[in-house]
């Protein structure tokens, strides 16, 4: 009997503890912190109740320092649906970057630097899908979508300024997102949006 009554008080202490690391990610978000300081908190969570994410974002070479990177991968993603990355699309994405309080010369912005110059592998857009989807699970519904609508907002930011000349957009009859663009776009979405 004693042990069991020690087993559901250790429940209960994991279960406060789980609440508290949802409670500070919660407000880093709700506060519109800062991409390092969600960073940091989405981290401490991740570190309690999906350490084998944590593990594939650490593999990754991922710090606390440069996961802002992450958060905007599938702007970089997008950026990158045609095989290159051209002129417009990459200032769009560290003009995106900056107003979401990356700091040029900080280390998140390096790393998007170097992922818009080198493509990076796809697991590294599939774990920014994870990773976005798990900090946002501590969400109400109706937030939840709210942050989503901002990413592929800013996602369809990227495809629009790879438009180009006015000769391309007339080619492509006004429109000035390609079709690769517009099925990397699709793919984000759904996979943002998708249950898991």
């Amino acid at each position: 009997m004693q042990d069991r009554i020690f087993g559901d008080r250790e429940k209960a202490m994991e279960e406060a503890y789980f609440r508290q690391e949802d409670a500070k990610l919660l407000d880093k978000l709700r506060q519109e912190a800062q991409l390092h300081e969600i960073a940091f908190a989405l981290g401490e969570k991740l570190h309690v109740d999906n350490p084998d994410l944590l593990r594939r974002v650490r593999q990754l070479g991922i710090t606390v320092e440069t996961a802002p990177a992450l958060f905007l991968a599938p702007l970089v993603q997008v950026a990158w649906a045609d095989g290159s990355v051209g002129r417009e699309e990459h200032d769009a994405v560290l003009r995106l970057a900056r107003g979401r309080g990356v700091e040029i010369g900080s280390p998140g912005y390096a790393q998007l630097v170097d992922w818009l110059d080198i493509r990076p592998p796809d697991k590294v857009f599939n774990t920014a899908v994870e990773v976005l989807k798990a900090g946002f699970a501590v969400l109400p519904p109706s937030e939840r979508e709210e942050r989503l609508q901002r990413i592929v907002d800013a996602c369809h930011e990227v495809a629009r300024a790879a438009g180009g000349g006015l000769i391309d957009q007339l080619l492509r009859l006004g429109n000035s997102v390609s079709n690769p663009e517009t099925t990397m776009l699709d793919r984000i979405t759904k996979a943002l949006r998708k249950r898991t």
